[in-house]
């Protein structure tokens, strides 16, 4: 009994230490990226173009890093993160009339994340 109740006790950190070798690890776009931006841009700048805004496709890389919204390496130079962060509601994204909810924190450092450390993209299927 001893030995199972000290398996029991060593498992939340197994757990923990899984999940942090996880998150160190490449991020990548079809587990970690394309949910994100699924759910808060594909619907305006997505594969549509009876719905797409802007011109802007985000769905594409190379249509994403052609004007700067995305900038592999930099989030910081990404118009994709100014848009993000902005407190213009008028430059906000996703804009607020659109009901899609601001992206949570964690999905702000994930984004910036995953353009620092390259942004590539992965085929959906």
């Amino acid at each position: 009994m001893h030995l199972r109740l000290s398996h029991l006790l060593l498992l939340p950190l197994l757990l923990a230490c899984a999940g942090s070798a996880r998150a160190a690890g490449k991020l990548q776009f079809n587990r970690d990226i394309r949910p994100i931006l699924s759910d808060k841009c594909f619907h305006c700048h997505g594969f549509d173009p009876k719905k797409r805004e802007a011109d802007l496709r985000l769905d594409v890389r190379e249509a994403a890093i052609k004007d700067g919204h995305i900038t592999p390496g930099q989030p910081e130079k990404s118009l994709i993160i100014e848009r993000i962060l902005s407190h213009d509601a008028d430059e906000l994204m996703p804009p607020p009339k659109s009901k899609l909810g601001a992206l949570t924190p964690a999905e702000i450092e994930t984004l910036k994340r995953w353009i620092s450390e390259g942004a590539e993209y992965e085929k959906h299927w």
